[in-house]
């Protein structure tokens, strides 16, 4: 039976022999202070554990804990006036740091409002870390206490610190805007292992979509995807999955455009030291490409616009190119539209197209634009309080002697245009948008010129509540008046370079959650505009800091992971296609996706209807898509017909399992294609559940089959862990990084063996797995887009050969089982720690533990284990099971041991009524295990 107890926490050197050698220091000096619009910062040294445990903060209050003998207590006084937050926006940052050590020492971080004795915010990161962080949005003025808690430490203290950040002008309600019934489709993958900030979409004049990002600097590299099918599957189009254009260094920001030819140009920055350019006249198979276009050292963002001139042939087609050198200003370059594969001059070979080597002002600057209609070219680029425009007209088949002139929008409501670029959009009529935010108000602004840019609107702000926080703004326009603008917004309200930073406190960063925002508007030309806005991705795409400074990001440790913008364009019927970057999976890294309108009005002036009819349990696909390689310089692969999916089904035969089931094209020959030494199927999901560090998170799990040399296959699921914030930043098994927890490859790891089918006269796979080996789903849970996905793979290479995947849909769990046998509408809650003997010489293996089953039956909490005898430090990431039993209680799920991803199981017994000394037992998944009885410390059961 459960019964209730009061714990006894236990904090002792390894040798007790009184309660004065518990640590060195007994609490915090000083043990307050005062932060206040004058003094905005206070600091303090932490007690010294010799060695802590305490797992369980609500056993530690000042008034139980007077001597700081079980948690250390600082107090804060938050010294400002009633109605500070009614002028001013801003926040109180607490964080405590501790230094690395062999054994990840792990403290937990408390506030608590004194006033009223509410617990205001909390950090209990899995242990891996040294820092705990926790953010509070305009704290009510008074006194709070810190309590910070040794969950498991040995021979450390810690440091403290709270910064009170805030700027003038208090919240003002933003309007409502209703929806306009427009609405968009679940996320498509378009590329299921390379994570890349800033993606850019371009869609051709047959339908293809086009997707570029780069890299990053640290691996040189850009790259280039596209889908054939409208936007159903997207596939690499560089070549052996190297980006186009393979200079040397490379992988800063990239770009891409097709003229009407199907001609595609693409562009890279090279290390800041020029912007490399390629053409492939055959759809991306083949690329050919000029490493330098630049006279000018230093260069920065570059763009490309392309003017297809007034006749079908590419004699009179134009591409421009403009880039920034960092010391002097943008220049604007030209080249002639390649004219075909032998073309040494089309689209590689620029020139200056002005008649001065630089043009316009401010920085940074957004997308060169060109007007077919009025055939003007348009520079936007930041300048203070407003964006200037750089303009110049351009004759039919003109590309040099360009003349530009300087216009400027009307100042930014709040003075400052920033957050990144401002977005330059013409409509059908050559109507000019620009939108902007204003940093510092951080809203949306949208003004229009109807003359060519000689004169503005005034500003529009178009984003409504929730969107009170916004960045990196985007803008298309349609019809005559019309148009979309896409930005990343937040309820939470401050400047979003002051949010926590999910790389240094996960858990405070998820406190601030980002979603895709998508408005149009109709009649802008008018004084009577219509705004409609809409939430366009499902869940959040992102949490915490956005760092907007550029380059300055890496100086400040700012996280850039999102990069500097992303963009929407528009297909043929007129809906918004949105490439995003989904950084809510438990890497953080920068995944990319397409979100495509599929209701309500598009910028055309048609009314949408959805394409495919709504789908919960499965897809079907296309047959004959499944090429290896699907670009090359020799053309397409063969289609593999073991690999070609034809469809894909979920279903749940009881309530602990979850299915797969995959129809292919032939499954008589499991032989890789040459070069390959496997097959891969996988169908991969995210829903929401905690990511490593104990932060919510939209995490990856997935169900697999492998065929090696033409082998039946063996099945599998998992989820891969993220890299580790502990120092040396241990990878992780499901992302590869090149710097710490910089996540660059997604991998798909064989976790846990599962049951599954091959049926070669059906052509059908199916996989099997407990639901407790892919994070324990609930009933009611939405997996969101899932997408089967095949693959041809190479033993040693972590980049898979894609073969074909499905579109992507949104699977709600039907009927389950909970992970926890705590019946639904109880709390049941296991705390403890203390230390058992490992060998005959009495070394001890320690341990901290607490794990709460809610009223759901969602299991949260955490475990930690030390073995400094045989070097293991054990902590769990994800807890999938819990079991209470009289006075046993099992858990289950996986973990790290030295940073290393391993299953765990843990089993504790409370005998404090009299039967005996507790116990405690642990089995990972590397063959360690251990049992014994409680030298010291104790089990508690509630």
């Amino acid at each position: 039976m459960y019964r209730r107890a009061i714990s006894i926490i236990v904090l002792f050197v390894l040798v007790l022999s009184s309660s004065s050698m518990l640590r060195g220091v007994h609490a915090a000096t000083p043990s307050s202070g005062t932060v206040s619009e004058t003094s905005q910062s206070v600091t303090w040294t932490g007690a010294t554990y010799t060695f802590g445990v305490n797992a369980d903060p609500a056993q530690c209050p000042p008034a139980a804990d007077p001597l700081n003998l079980l948690c250390d207590h600082f107090f804060l006084n938050i010294n400002l006036p009633s109605n500070f937050w009614q002028s001013n926006t801003g926040t109180v940052t607490v964080t405590i740091t501790w230094p690395s050590s062999v054994t990840s020492n792990d403290f937990d971080l408390f506030v608590y409002r004194q006033s009223d004795g509410a617990q205001v915010g909390s950090s209990t990161a899995g242990g891996g870390e040294t820092q705990e962080q926790v953010v509070l949005q305009a704290p009510i003025p008074g006194v709070y206490e810190i309590r910070v808690v040794p969950f498991l430490v040995i021979s450390s203290s810690y440091s403290g610190s709270a910064v009170l950040a805030f700027t003038a002008g208090g919240p003002i309600r933003n309007p409502s805007f209703l929806t306009g019934g427009i609405g968009f489709t679940t996320a498509t993958i378009v590329d299921s292992q390379r994570t890349q900030g800033e993606p850019l979409v371009y869609i051709d004049q047959s339908g293809n979509i086009w997707e570029t990002a780069p890299w990053g600097f640290s691996t040189a590299q850009g790259f280039v995807s596209k889908s054939t099918d409208g936007g159903t599957s997207f596939h690499i189009v560089s070549p052996n999955g190297l980006r186009p254009n393979p200079a040397p260094s490379g992988g800063g920001d990239s770009d891409i455009i097709t003229d009407d030819k199907g001609n595609a140009y693409f562009a890279d920055l090279e290390g800041l030291a020029d912007v490399g350019v390629a053409v492939t006249n055959d759809g991306g198979n083949n690329w050919r490409e000029n490493f330098f276009t630049s006279a000018f050292p230093a260069d920065d963002r570059q763009w490309l616009a392309i003017d297809n001139g007034l006749t079908p042939s590419a004699n009179d087609n134009s591409v421009f190119l403009t880039l920034r050198d960092v010391a002097l200003g943008s220049e604007v370059l030209s080249s002639p539209g390649s004219t075909g594969p032998t073309d040494p001059v089309g689209g590689f070979v620029y020139t200056n197209a002005a008649t001065t080597n630089f043009v316009g002002s401010g920085a940074p600057c957004g997308r060169l634009t060109f007007d077919p209609v009025l055939r003007y070219l348009y520079l936007p680029c930041v300048s203070g309080d407003h964006v200037n425009i750089a303009r110049a007209h351009v004759n039919p088949g003109q590309r040099t002697g360009l003349q530009f002139s300087q216009v400027q929008t009307r100042p930014s409501p709040g003075g400052s245009v920033g957050h990144l670029f401002a977005s330059l959009a013409v409509d059908r009529a050559g109507n000019v948008y620009v939108a902007w935010v204003d940093s510092k108000n951080n809203n949306v602004y949208l003004s229009v010129s109807t003359n060519t840019g000689t004169s503005w609107s005034n500003p529009l702000q178009v984003n409504g509540d929730p969107a009170n926080t916004n960045v990196m703004p985007w803008a298309i326009a349609g019809n005559p008046g019309t148009v979309d603008i896409v930005f990343y917004g937040t309820s939470a309200r401050n400047d979003p370079n002051l949010f926590p930073s999910w790389l240094n406190s996960r858990q405070a960063a998820t406190g601030v959650k980002w979603f895709t925002y998508f408005v149009q508007v109709q009649n802008a030309t008018t004084n009577s505009p219509t705004i409609y806005q809409v939430q366009a991705s499902e869940h959040p795409t992102d949490y915490g800091q956005l760092c907007t400074s550029g380059l300055g990001c890496t100086v400040s440790g700012g996280d850039r992971t999102l990069a500097d913008f992303f963009s929407v364009a528009l297909d043929a019927n007129g809906a918004a296609r949105i490439i995003i970057n989904d950084l809510t999976n438990q890497h953080h890294g920068a995944a990319v996706f397409e979100l495509t309108q599929n209701t309500g009005p598009s910028a055309y002036g048609t009314t949408l209807t959805p394409q495919f009819p709504t789908i919960t349990t499965g897809v079907t696909d296309p047959a004959g898509d499944a090429q290896v390689p699907h670009y090359s310089p020799v053309g397409a692969g063969a289609n593999q017909p073991a690999l070609d999916l034809l469809s894909v089904q979920l279903s749940q035969s009881d309530i602990s399992r979850l299915t797969v089931t995959l129809k292919l094209n032939s499954l008589a020959s499991l032989l890789p294609p040459t070069g390959a030494t496997g097959l891969l199927w996988l169908t991969r999901w995210q829903f929401n559940t905690t990511g490593d560090g104990g932060e919510e998170s939209y995490r990856i799990f997935y169900l697999g089959a492998n065929s090696t040399a033409g082998q039946t296959p063996v099945f599998f699921a998992g989820t891969g862990t993220s890299a580790s914030p502990m120092m040396p930043n241990p990878p992780g098994d499901g992302c590869i990084t090149t710097t710490p927890q910089n996540c660059k490859i997604i991998v798909y790891p064989a976790e846990h063996p599962e049951s599954g089918t091959f049926n070669a006269a059906t052509n059908t796979i199916t996989i099997t797995a407990l639901l407790g080996d892919i994070g324990s789903p609930m009933l009611g849970d939405k997996l969101y887009s899932v997408t089967a996905l095949t693959y041809a793979s190479t033993a040693g290479n972590p980049i898979l050969a894609d073969a074909d995947a499905t579109r992507a849909f949104d699977y709600v769990l039907g009927k389950t089982v909970t992970p926890s046998n705590c019946p639904l509408g109880t709390t049941c809650k296991l705390t403890g720690g203390g230390y058992i003997f490992t060998d005959p010489q009495q070394d001890h293996g320690s341990f901290s533990i607490e794990v709460t089953v809610d009223t759901s039956g969602r299991i949260h909490g955490k475990a930690a284990y030390i073995d400094q005898a045989a070097g293991l430090d054990f902590r769990t990431t994800l807890i999938t099971s819990a079991n209470f039993s009289g006075n046993t209680v099992t858990i289950k799920g996986t973990g790290t041991a030295n940073g290393t991803p391993t299953n765990f199981q843990i089993t504790v017994q409370d005998k404090d009524t009299g039967s005996g000394q507790d116990t405690f037992s642990i089995q990972l998944g590397t063959g360690y295990s251990k049992f014994g009885v409680l030298q010291g410390g104790t089990i508690e059961i509630h």
